[in-house]
């Protein structure tokens, strides 16, 4: 499984919503807001991608 799946897969984003490629910070949000990906979901994603890292290496 590649590294942005696993990171959908524990975000519980549904993938025909959400490119499986890098989104880029300008670029219109996964979601179909209109908003820019920084604008809208950027923060959250890494908040939870954060979290997920440190459950990872705290173990």
């Amino acid at each position: 499984m590649g590294f942005m799946k696993s990171v959908m897969s524990f975000l519980n984003l549904e993938e025909e919503k959400r490119p499986l490629q890098d989104l880029g910070r300008n670029e219109a949000c996964w979601c179909g807001s209109g908003r820019k990906y920084k604008h809208c979901h950027l923060h959250e994603d890494e908040k939870k991608l954060k979290n997920y890292s440190a459950d990872c290496v705290g173990g």
